[in-house]
Formats: structure tokens, C-alpha cells, sequence
């Protein structure tokens, strides 16, 4: 099979959907199917086989905007034909997301719309400020009316969550990677079907290993540094739980809050800020960590940070009870989201011994359901199940 994988996203940023998609590719390419990417592009990022230059890119949070218009659907047409695609999967809900449904259609092809999160959240006034600007820009962007559902009671997190909802409607099948954010879009009125298939495992040319016994405990945090994975939280609570166990933290991502995190942790010669690496570097960070932490709350649906973490075999501290998929023998719950609650699971996971090397091994177990061949056999029925819509 043939697939178009279209991401608004650009791919060179550090993100789950970044890597769930550079994994969706090697999965695919590895059991001999044929993947285009197509994303937006910018100076310096990643290859992909069709580039598309955006209108122009959102300040702070990175987000490149295209417009749905007859010209860019016009050579997203050309392209699938040239390249005889068969099925277009689309990965974002935004303007490219949406130039790729209408020229699916004009060729009759199946889209399938992976959600990789519908948990939209937003902090301050600055975003509410802006909301009725947002609506009218995406709505433009996209091409697509609605109206704004009252989920969340915030008007941005309320728009961007609608915006989400209505775009799964507009496709064959809906892929989502945890139960729980299938049953959200479902509650949203999202009635196109909906089938649960994990983010696929990690790759590296090295094969995975369990922490030694020796191991000087080292915490690995990895995401976007903005405020819905909490980056500063986790960093308050490793000053805190420092002054009672010794362990090391190592940070990697940029976004809008790495300045503030550089500042905050200045002073602490155990945590160590890298700002963006690359795929390779990140994994390489994981394999020399005793465990990693996900602070995300009420934001993620399953995050590819497990999906790395469980099949580097690595356990995973983490805050948000829902975060359930893959965590049965490797994950670490605080008490709380709260600094104070990570803080106390940091100090136990660095004191207990042999906390940690038992999680390592549960993740062994656990890395099972993120193995690529059960990612290509769920994906396959799920495009099948698309085309027979």
C-alpha cells in the first residue's frame, strides 16, 4: 500500500507527533509498504517528499499556517497521483490537514485522521484575549465552519477542541492512541468510527538494555518546554526533591518556556538544560537514563514519550491517572500533579533500592504492545476498514 502522511506540524520540532510519525514511517517502510510525508517546511528541517512553504508561522509555539485554497489542493492532487497514493493519513487539523481532505475526495481516496491530542489547553488571559481572532483565522485556514462547543470553558482550549472534533468528521476513520481520548471525541459528537492503535516503538541501532544495579539515579524529561507539559513544574519539584536525595535530571526541548527553565535551574549543577536535539540524540539520552518523566496533566492522550521510554526499556514517572496505555508494569503515578507530589516520588524512586531496575524490567514487558509489527497489522485494517467507508 501507498500512504500520504500529512502533517501541518514541522517535523524538525521536538513533539510527540513528530516522532509518532517518523515511526509510523519506518514501520510501514520496514514491512515494505510505500510512505510519502508531507508536511510544512522550514529553513534547516528535515526531508520530507513534498514540502510545503506556510503562509506563515505562528510565533512562540511554531505552528506553520496554510490556507485550504484551490492552488495547494491543486498540488496535493498532482502529487498523489504521480505517486499512485492509496490512502491519505492525516496527523493535524489545520489548514494542509484540510487541503488534504478536499483533494482525497476529488480523487476518491480514503482518509484516515490520526487525533494525537484533542486535550487542547491554554494558560492566562492571552489566549482568551485572542480567541475570537483564532476562530476567525482557523476558520479561514481551514476552510471549515462550526460552532464553538462549550467543552473545556475556556474559548481557545473550547475552539481548538471543536476544531479537532470537526475535522474527525470530515474522514473516513479516526485513529486514536488511548481508550480514553477515543471516548472524549465520541462524547464531542464525533461519529465517525474510531479505532485505538498505539504510537509505535522506538527504534535504534543499538538493542535495548535493562538499568544496571549501579546505576546513579538520572531522570530524563523530553517534550515541548510550554506550559501543557509543565516543564517548569517538574524542574521545581527536582529543586525540591534535591534537597533530600541525590539524582540527576537532564531536560531536552524548546518552546516558549526554555529561557524561563534555563533561569530556574541555573544554579543546579544536577540538572542539565539542552534546548532541542535530534531524534538519535534523544534515544541515546533515554538508554542512559534510569527513568523518564511525563509531566503532562489532563493534556496528552498517550504520548509517544512512553511509547520511547517502555521500549528502551526505562520506566516512566508520571502525574495524570489516564495516561494508562503501556504503563501497567513501568509506570511510576505521584500522589498528585503538584510539584510537591513529584518532588516525593522523585526522592522514593532515588532512595528505594532497586525501585527503579524493577520498573526497568516491567517496561520489557510492557514495550510488547508498541512493537511496530503490531502497529502495521492495526493500521492496515484500520486503512482497509477506511476504504470499505
Amino acid at each position: 500500500m501507498r500512504v500520504a502522511i500529512v502533517s501541518d506540524y514541522f517535523l524538525d520540532y521536538v513533539g510527540g507527533a513528530q516522532s509518532s510519525i517518523h515511526e509510523q514511517k519506518a514501520s510501514l517502510l520496514e514491512a515494505g509498504h510505500g510512505v510519502f510525508l508531507i508536511a510544512h517546511t522550514r529553513k534547516g528541517s528535515g526531508p520530507v517528499d513534498l514540502a510545503v512553504k506556510p503562509a506563515f508561522t505562528i510565533p512562540g509555539v511554531q505552528l506553520a499556517v496554510s490556507y485550504n485554497r484551490a492552488p495547494l489542493v491543486a498540488q496535493l492532487v498532482a502529487f498523489f497521483e504521480e505517486h499512485a497514493v492509496d490512502v491519505v493519513h492525516l496527523q493535524t487539523e489545520f489548514g494542509l490537514a484540510h487541503a488534504a481532505i478536499a483533494a482525497a475526495r476529488l480523487q476518491g481516496l480514503p482518509v484516515v485522521h490520526t487525533v494525537h491530542t484533542f486535550y487542547w489547553q491554554s494558560a492566562g488571559a492571552g489566549p482568551t484575549v485572542v480567541a475570537p481572532l483564532m476562530r476567525r483565522m482557523l476558520q479561514s485556514a481551514t476552510g471549515a465552519r462550526f460552532a464553538v462547543q462549550a467543552i473545556t470553558g475556556r474559548p481557545s482550549d473550547d475552539l481548538l477542541r471543536t476544531l479537532t472534533a470537526e475535522t474527525a468528521k470530515l474522514v473516513d476513520l479516526v485513529v486514536s492512541p488511548s481508550e480514553h481520548q477515543g471516548a472524549d471525541l465520541e462524547a464531542a459528537g464525533v461519529e465517525t468510527p474510531i479505532v485505538i492503535v498505539p504510537n509505535p516503538i522506538a527504534r535504534s541501532p543499538r538493542p535495548a538494555a535493562l538499568l544496571a544495579d549501579d546505576a546513579v539515579p538520572r531522570f530524563f524529561w523530553v517534550a515541548r518546554c510550554e506550559p501543557e507539559k509543565r516543564p517548569l513544574v517538574f524542574a521545581e519539584a527536582a529543586l525540591q526533591a534535591l534537597k533530600r536525595a541525590t539524582f540527576e535530571v537532564d531536560f531536552v526541548g524548546d518552546g516558549s518556556q526554555l529561557d524561563d527553565l534555563r533561569k530556574l535551574t541555573a544554579d543546579s549543577p544536577g540538572i542539565r538544560v539542552h534546548g532541542n536535539l535530534g531524534h538519535d540524540a534523544v534515544l541515546q539520552l533515554i538508554d542512559d537514563s534510569s527513568m523518564v518523566a511525563l509531566t503532562s496533566n489532563g493534556f496528552d492522550n498517550q504520548p509517544m514519550t512512553i511509547a520511547e521510554s517502555v521500549s528502551r526499556y526505562r520506566g516512566v514517572l508520571f502525574c495524570d491517572p489516564k495516561l494508562r496505555e503501556g504503563l501497567g508494569r513501568s509506570g511510576y503515578l505521584s500522589a498528585d500533579p503538584s510539584a510537591a507530589a513529584l518532588a516525593d516520588a522523585l526522592v522514593a524512586l532515588s532512595t528505594e533500592k532497586g525501585a527503579l531496575q524493577e520498573l526497568s524490567r516491567g517496561a520489557k514487558e510492557d514495550a510488547v504492545i508498541f512493537s511496530a509489527a503490531t502497529y502495521v497489522e492495526r493500521i492496515m485494517a484500520a486503512y482497509a476498514q477506511a476504504g470499505r467507508a
